[in-house]
C-alpha cells in the first residue's frame, strides 16, 4: 500500500528542519494535491541535485560523488570503477525541502482551526481549542516534546484548558510522563497522515482519547492533584481531606461524616476545610470543581461526587 502523502511528510520531518523530499519518493503522489502543496509553499523545489551517495563498497574517500551529465544522460560517477558508474533520472536529481511552518498551517486550516497556528517551542505549535474544551498541540517529532520545561509551557499556553498534545509515536516513559503531568497524547498515526480526509486532524481521536482518562487524579506521596488535565494546588489539609473522600468511594457508605473529617485534620471545623477544598479544586477553572464534594443530609455527610473509573488514586 503506497504510503499517503500527509503520511510521508509527517515522517519526513521527524528528523527536523531541513525535511527533503526526494523526486523518487514524490513521484507517485504528482498531481493536483502536489501542485498546491507547491503553490502553497509547504514543498519547495530545490536545485537539482549535484553529488549522489558513494559506492557502498567504495574506498575512494570522497563524501560523496559528483553528478555529471555524459552522452545527455545525468550519471552519478564513481572515480575508481567507470563500471559503478549510476544513471540517474529526472526523479533522481530532484528534491523539495518541506516548511515545517506551511505544514502545520496546512493541518490547522484543513481541520477547521480558524486562527494561524501559533509556534510554542521548535516543532512544536499551538493549533487552538477543540469543541470538546482541550488545548491542542502538534509536535513534528518525539525530541521536540521532550524538550526541558516543555509541559510547563504548553500549560501556560492552554491556561486553564487541559492539554492534548498530537505527536510521533512516544517511548512507553515519554508517555507516562506526560499522562502524570496529565497531558494527553494522541500519535500522528492516530489521527493525522494516513486517513482518507488528507491533511484534517480526526478530531473524534481526540476526544476518545480525552474520554478514557480520569477526571481526577490524586497523587498521595507527591501531594498532587490534576483535575480535568490541570494541575490543582492544594494545601497539606484540604489534600488530606481528599484522599480520605477518594479513599470513601466504594466503601460501605460511600461518605464521611463531620466527626470522622474533624478527627482526620486535628479537629478543624469540618465547614471551613470543605469550603476550602472546594475553593482550591475550582480556582482557575472555566467550570467549577466545587460540584466534586457534595453534601448528604440524614445523616450529614460529605462525598466525592465520581465513579471509582472516573478518578485515580496513586501512592
Amino acid at each position: 500500500m503506497t504510503e499517503t502523502l500527509p503520511g510521508l511528510l509527517l515522517r519526513l520531518s521527524e528528523a527536523g528542519d531541513p525535511a527533503i523530499l526526494w523526486g523518487r519518493q514524490a513521484a507517485p503522489h504528482a498531481g493536483r494535491d502536489f501542485e498546491r502543496l507547491l503553490d502553497r509553499g509547504v514543498l519547495i523545489e530545490q536545485a537539482p541535485t549535484a553529488e549522489w551517495d558513494v559506492c557502498p563498497a567504495c574506498d575512494c574517500g570522497l563524501d560523496a560523488r559528483p553528478v555529471q551529465q555524459v552522452n545527455g544522460q545525468h550519471l552519478a560517477v564513481c572515480p575508481t570503477d567507470r563500471r559503478s558508474d549510476v544513471v540517474l533520472g529526472d526523479d533522481d536529481l530532484r528534491s523539495f525541502r518541506i516548511d515545517p511552518s506551511a505544514l502545520v498551517r496546512e493541518i490547522a486550516a484543513a481541520s477547521g482551526f480558524g486562527d494561524e497556528p501559533s509556534p510554542v517551542a521548535a516543532c512544536v505549535w499551538h493549533l487552538g481549542q477543540t469543541s470538546g474544551q482541550r488545548s491542542l498541540f502538534l509536535a513534528l517529532s518525539r525530541d521536540a516534546v521532550r524538550q526541558p520545561g516543555m509541559i510547563g509551557l504548553m500549560r501556560s499556553v492552554a491556561r486553564s484548558l487541559p492539554v492534548t498534545v498530537i505527536a510521533p509515536a512516544m517511548a512507553a516513559n515519554d508517555q507516562a510522563r506526560l499522562a502524570d503531568a496529565g497531558i494527553s497524547v494522541v500519535s500522528m498515526e492516530a489521527c493525522l497522515g494516513d486517513n482518507a480526509a488528507g491533511f484534517a486532524i480526526d478530531l473524534s481521536t481526540l476526544e476518545a482519547a480525552a474520554a478514557f482518562e480520569p477526571r481526577l487524579v490524586i497523587f498521595r506521596q507527591g501531594k498532587r492533584v490534576i483535575l480535568d488535565g490541570i494541575e490543582r494546588h492544594i494545601p497539606q489539609q484540604p489534600f488530606k481531606l481528599l484522599v480520605v473522600l477518594a479513599e470513601a468511594v466504594g466503601g460501605r457508605s460511600g461518605y464521611l461524616t463531620p466527626h470522622q473529617i474533624e478527627a482526620e485534620n486535628s479537629g478543624r471545623g469540618t465547614a471551613d476545610l470543605v469550603r476550602e477544598l472546594r475553593r482550591f479544586l475550582s480556582e482557575g477553572r472555566q467550570g467549577s470543581g466545587a460540584d466534586l464534594i457534595k453534601t448528604r443530609r440524614s445523616p450529614t455527610g460529605y462525598f466525592l461526587a465520581l465513579a471509582p473509573g472516573e478518578f485515580d488514586l496513586q501512592p
